[in-house]
């Protein structure tokens, strides 16, 4: 008797189990040969709101015949899953192997990277909870509590900023999407630098993938702010500064303190949620900070703006949510009145995607006022807490950040 096949076993499972809803979502592709069963199911499904009988499928497709099944559906959708992305690897390593007589390595790796990261969804899982299970919700709510005990109130990082963690209590915690937005030239990514110097103050170990700056221009703003104002970045970028002042600062702030890794483009054709996913294996971050999106591609290495900034969005909240890390990203905003920029951006203005704003967790417009150092910070969305306002009197070249209660 011939030996039952993944795609059989699952369709089966699923006449039997009467459970359609598990499998309701996938994609055709899966069930391989088997894909008009899965298709005619999927119809049936949605037209009669019923599972169609085991016979009924055999009668439909003669050159069916399904096999008794005992275990539950999910136990053979997994062995369906796990079979096919094998496969697929295997598929993959085997046209790289031979395009690399032909090609280079980089643009085959490249190549291999896009194909690998369409097997993403066929390894995805929703998870469900009952909310009416009380005694897995208070496990869940005491480790919220013993993190937040052991971190200063906050289960998350603490931004180190009193108006931002006043009314955002969570914290960057596992699985966040942050957005810093704001017009070009207006602090954005200097404001993202100054959150990630005060989450490595706490002793928590940052990483920022820069596309604007090389990793030598990016160090020299960072030192610029963590040495409290020793330092100016214009005399950093010279190399004009005492070097008996270095090696003071350097075994106060760097000599025994965690790691702060700062990713460059340079090298890298294109920077992919593949390739920060790589970068995050590497050096284990506890937070990232993408510095910009606009500048980014997405996995499927889409040409277009609108869905390719769809798809990253999606990409990095899976990214933040799979390593339990939060992720900052920084995006560009479009005037939508004109030239007028003398007031911080609402979230319509996100360039190219409103896929950004729905992905993210908080969500904060950065805004140099016009011919001033005053940095206006207006959460735009906060799913943690309220609404939130205020102000920096910043000195750029100095790399400090004064805190405004009061103008």
């Amino acid at each position: 008797m011939p030996v039952a096949t993944s795609e059989e076993n699952v369709i089966s499972a699923v006449c039997k189990n009467k459970d359609f809803h598990l499998i309701i979502g996938e994609s055709p592709d899966l069930f391989g040969a088997y894909a008009d069963v899965f298709e005619f199911m999927r119809g049936y499904y949605l037209k009669h709101k019923a599972v169609p009988e085991t016979l009924l499928v055999e009668q439909r497709f003669k050159e069916v015949a399904l096999p008794e099944t005992t275990a539950p559906t999910a136990f053979y959708l997994d062995e369906l899953r796990n079979n096919f992305v094998t496969g697929r690897m295997q598929e993959i390593m085997l046209k790289a192997s031979s395009a690399m007589k032909e090609s280079s390595a980089p643009e085959v790796l490249e190549k291999m990277s896009t194909a690998l990261a369409k097997l993403g969804r066929f390894t995805t899982n929703a998870r469900d909870i009952d909310i009416t299970n009380s005694e897995w919700a208070k496990e869940h709510l005491t480790r919220l509590k013993e993190r937040s005990e052991a971190n200063e109130g906050t289960p998350g990082i603490s931004t180190g900023i009193k108006s931002i963690d006043a009314f955002y209590p969570s914290g960057l915690a596992g699985g966040h999407s942050v957005v810093f937005m704001g017009y070009t030239g207006r602090g954005k990514s200097m404001f993202a630098d100054w959150i990630a110097c005060k989450v490595h103050e706490q002793g928590y170990k940052p990483m920022i993938v820069s596309l604007e700056m090389s990793p030598e221009e990016q160090m020299e703003r960072l030192y610029a702010m963590m040495s409290s104002g020793m330092f100016k970045i214009s005399d950093l970028s010279r190399g004009d500064i005492s070097m008996d002042d270095f090696d003071t600062f350097s075994k106060k702030k760097l000599d025994k303190a965690a790691p702060f890794v700062v990713v460059s483009s340079e090298g890298i054709s294109e920077i992919t949620p593949n390739v920060v996913q790589a970068k995050i294996d590497t050096h284990r971050p506890d937070v990232v900070i993408l510095d910009y999106l606009q500048l980014m591609k997405d996995n499927a290495k889409t040409q277009a703006m609108t869905p390719r900034m769809l798809n990253l969005s999606s990409e990095i909240k899976r990214l933040a949510m799979s390593n339990n890390i939060p992720i900052i990203s920084i995006t560009a905003v479009t005037d939508e009145d004109g030239d007028k920029r003398d007031s911080p951006p609402v979230l319509s203005q996100i360039s190219w995607s409103s896929g950004i704003e729905y992905d993210a967790n908080l969500a904060i417009a950065v805004h140099r006022h016009d011919d001033s150092d005053l940095v206006e910070i207006v959460c735009r969305k906060n799913r943690h807490g309220g609404m939130f306002s205020f102000f920096f009197d910043v000195d750029f070249n100095a790399g400090i950040w004064e805190e405004k209660f009061e103008l």
